[in-house]
C-alpha cells in the first residue's frame, strides 16, 4: 500500500474564482504547477483513487481540479471531509492579494487550533483513507497543510508506505503563480 498526501491551501484546489469585478464566480486561470503535480502522482507513483478534504457536495457547486483530472482518467474521486467549512477555518482566510484590492488590512493567520475538532475531522479522514488503501492500493490524499503531518505520522506507524507534499507556502498569495 502507497499513500500519497498533499498538503495544500484549499484555495488552490479549486477550478473556480471571485471575479472582483462582477463579483460572480469565474473560471480560475493558473493553477498548472498543482495540475502537474497530480497527473504526477498518477503517472510517476500510480494512484488509482483521489480523495481530497473539499465539500461533500463539491462536484455539484464547482468540481476542483483534482475531481477533473479524475474524471479525465476516469479515476476514483471522493469527498474527504466532515460537512461544510464555516468562518473557523482559518485555510479559507482570503489571501493577501486580495485584502489589498479590498483595501482591508491583512491579518496574520493566527488563533486557537481546536485539537478536538481537528482530531474529530482527522480521525474521519484517516478511516475513509484507510478505506480507499484497501481497495486500490495507492492513493493520493489531498488535505489542508494543518493535517498533512498528523495523517503522515499516523498511516507510517500503521506501516503504510507514505509519501507527504506540501503545495502552498507563497502561492496562497498569489493563486496565479500556481
Amino acid at each position: 500500500m502507497k499513500l500519497v498526501l498533499i498538503g495544500t491551501d484549499h484555495r488552490l484546489q479549486q477550478s473556480i474564482v471571485r471575479d472582483e469585478t462582477n463579483t460572480c464566480w469565474v473560471a480560475r486561470n493558473g493553477g498548472h504547477r498543482y495540475r502537474r503535480l497530480i497527473i504526477h502522482c498518477i503517472e510517476k507513483i500510480g494512484v488509482k483513487a483521489i480523495l481530497e478534504e473539499a465539500h461533500e457536495k463539491q462536484e455539484s457547486i464547482a468540481p476542483t481540479l483534482a475531481s477533473t483530472i479524475a474524471k479525465e482518467r476516469n479515476l476514483i474521486w471522493q469527498a474527504l471531509a466532515l460537512g461544510a467549512p464555516d468562518l473557523s477555518d482559518g485555510l479559507f482566510d482570503p489571501p493577501f492579494s486580495e485584502l489589498f484590492r479590498s483595501r482591508i488590512k491583512p491579518r496574520m493567520l493566527a488563533g486557537i487550533y481546536d485539537l478536538e475538532k481537528q482530531r474529530v475531522r482527522e480521525d474521519f479522514m484517516r478511516e475513509l483513507i484507510a478505506d480507499a488503501l484497501w481497495e486500490h492500493d495507492c492513493v493520493l490524499a489531498i488535505v489542508g497543510y494543518v493535517h498533512v503531518g498528523v495523517l503522515a505520522r499516523r498511516f507510517e506507524a500503521e506501516d503504510v508506505s507514505v509519501a507527504a507534499l506540501l503545495f502552498t507556502d507563497a502561492l496562497s498569495v498569489d493563486e496565479n503563480k500556481s
